[in-house]
């Protein structure tokens, strides 16, 4: 019996340059990073600009070392694939299979609290225009996720997400040339409606309207203010904020390899695109913000939930534009979703073709489509949408995986350095040693800081901690069941991990 199921891949070349840019794009999130991300933890000093800017040029390492594998194993399920081969096949197996199953979870949920997006539209420019319609929509039906929800509310959102998840799913399995293509249209939408609220914040700075509008907006949202009174820039705080911007954004580089065996074209500037586009899309807002408002008025503001990037945008915007404005941070939500669904579905292709996952989900229809893959992405997407129907609280501990993140690109560190020492390339090792630095550091920070979920105050978080030990625990059971079944069959996994896959 042959180690892997087929002689090639079967996966058709759809993906161009621009796909692979936006896939990066929403893998980061920076449309979501400055709503209610990281503005409303900042710390008394705290510059956000500078932290988003210390933070890219920190990760640019980790770009480099995903770049450099990505060159020499462009195969579908990527940082997996390099795990396996170059480091340790069973070790990258189980990582690897603990970060894929981390991706319904963490998109169900995205979807699931996305409404909070919608409901903060609805809301602002409902009290803004005057709009009762508006106002009671987001007071009775698209309800705040995180306030107390009749039954009948939530049963309305899981409603919601699961359709929006059926249809992109859907797309996906009809022809995956269309679901990249929903993915990049999603993004260059998102991309502009944030460059637009940019714009809009600069023009209301030279008009001299933007306090007297945030002011009106503040007063008609009931906004409770408190002054601010402490410095305007502390080194230490803007470095504190570091490990929020790299768990939200920038170290988030598995979309565009995990696909690049899909790549028509040249493939070696997709990440670093992305990772510049994303620094400038959180960078710049934070940057007008301060510039515009001024760090005491946003520092005073931003802790409310209420008041950010988009919010303040809206505010400060005509009706026409703060629909448009609206519509393109609801899109960022989607948009996060429908990458997710491309890049789920390669990562269990990639364990199906290794024979890790049953041989399955490896099938292909006559559009090339890894459509079992995706009925399985489906179904764990529909099941983890409950959880927040039975504890809001309890939903957000299943975030708490920025300290498996940071140890699988510990790894993929690693990876570069053993890389680097076999093929002599300094550079490479260079790369590598600094991205593993930087990840034992967020691993650390990660597991310490109660932001991220680990520990609380009360001590350790026993559903986010129980979440990531049912992650890594699923990954073992997996991988020695597989082992002993392909033993039966003749078949040594430590041998398929001997070879990269076919294209």
């Amino acid at each position: 019996m042959s180690k892997f199921l087929r002689q090639s891949s079967g996966l058709v070349k759809h993906a161009t340059l621009k796909d692979l840019i936006m896939l990066n794009v929403a893998n980061m999130g920076a449309g979501l990073a400055v709503f209610q991300g990281i503005s409303p933890y900042i710390l008394p000093g705290a510059n956000l600009w500078v932290a988003s800017l210390l933070t890219f040029l920190v990760s640019l390492p980790l770009v480099g070392v995903y770049t450099a594998l990505m060159m020499r194993m462009p195969r579908t399920g990527g940082d997996y694939i390099w795990l396996s081969r170059k480091l340790h096949g069973g070790l990258g197996s189980v990582m690897g299979i603990a970060i894929a199953f981390n991706m319904p979870p963490f998109f169900a949920l995205s979807a699931f609290f996305s409404v909070s997006a919608i409901n903060s539209v609805l809301s602002e420019i409902g009290v803004l225009d005057n709009v009762p319609s508006l106002v009671n929509l987001s007071n009775n039906v698209f309800v705040n996720p995180y306030g107390r929800l009749t039954l009948t509310q939530e049963l309305l959102i899981y409603g919601l997400s699961a359709l929006a998840f059926i249809i992109i799913i859907g797309i996906n399995i009809v022809k995956p040339r269309f679901g990249y293509s929903l993915t990049t249209w999603l993004g260059i939408f998102s991309s502009a409606s944030l460059a637009l609220g940019v714009i809009m914040l600069i023009h209301s700075g030279i008009a001299g309207t933007f306090h007297s509008a945030i002011n009106d907006f503040v007063t008609r949202e009931g906004i409770n203010e408190s002054s601010y009174r402490g410095p305007v820039f502390s080194l230490p705080s803007t470095i504190y904020m570091i490990p929020y911007f790299a768990s939200f954004a920038y170290i988030w580089l598995y979309a565009g390899p995990a696909v690049a065996s899909e790549a028509k074209g040249s493939i070696k500037w997709n990440l670093l695109f992305a990772s510049v586009l994303t620094a400038m899309m959180i960078t710049v807002p934070f940057f007008v913000m301060d510039a515009i408002g001024g760090y005491t008025f946003n520092a005073s503001l931003y802790p409310t939930f209420v008041y950010n990037f988009w919010t303040a945008s809206i505010a400060v915007s005509p009706p026409i534009v703060q629909w448009v404005l609206g519509m393109g941070l609801i899109a960022w939500n989607f948009f996060v979703i429908a990458f997710g669904v491309v890049v789920f579905s390669r990562y269990v292709f990639a364990f199906s073709f290794d024979r890790v996952f049953p041989s399955f989900f490896a099938k292909l229809n006559r559009a090339s489509s890894p459509y079992l893959a995706h009925v399985l992405d489906l179904v764990l997407t529909l099941i983890f949408l409950t959880i927040p129907l039975i504890s809001v609280n309890g939903a957000e501990s299943l975030y708490a995986y920025t300290p498996l993140a940071a140890i699988y690109l510990f790894l993929v560190g690693l990876t570069g350095v053993k890389v680097g020492k076999e093929e002599r390339n300094t550079g490479l090792l260079i790369t590598s040693v600094l991205s593993s630095a930087f990840m034992a550091f967020l691993a650390y920070e990660s597991v310490t800081n109660p932001f991220f979920g680990v520990i609380s105050s009360g001590g350790i978080n026993p559903i986010g901690t129980g979440y990531l030990i049912s992650l890594v625990g699923s990954g073992v059971i997996i991988y020695f069941v597989a082992s002993w079944l392909r033993r039966r069959e003749g078949i040594r996994l430590n041998d398929v991990f001997q070879e990269i896959p076919p294209d």
